[in-house]
């Protein structure tokens, strides 16, 4: 099982949600008005950086995790100056 938690800048979330859905992607879970800085621009919410990132976390499998890999190559090749980051990890349930 893995752990995807993906940050990425407001102005891709619908784009996201659709990419997911078309991959039967339908389990995960949705932070909303996320701050911070990465590689791209600031995301502070304030006057100077008026921006926000959501974060979505998934818990999937190692097959489903490859699904995602791919979409969101894609993603990020079709907005390269949106910061897309995303991070996999081994989960364990119990």
């Amino acid at each position: 099982m893995k752990r995807i938690e993906i940050i990425f800048s407001q102005a891709v979330e619908d784009d996201l949600t659709l990419l997911l859905n078309t991959k039967n992607i339908k389990k995960y879970t949705i932070i909303q008005n996320v701050m911070g800085q990465g590689e791209s621009i600031p995301k502070m919410g304030d006057e100077v950086w008026p921006q926000l990132n959501t974060m979505f976390i998934i818990y999937c499998s190692d097959d489903e995790s490859e699904i995602i890999k791919t979409a969101l190559t894609d993603l990020r090749n079709a907005y390269p100056q949106e910061g897309i980051a995303v991070f996999i990890s081994e989960a364990n349930e119990f």
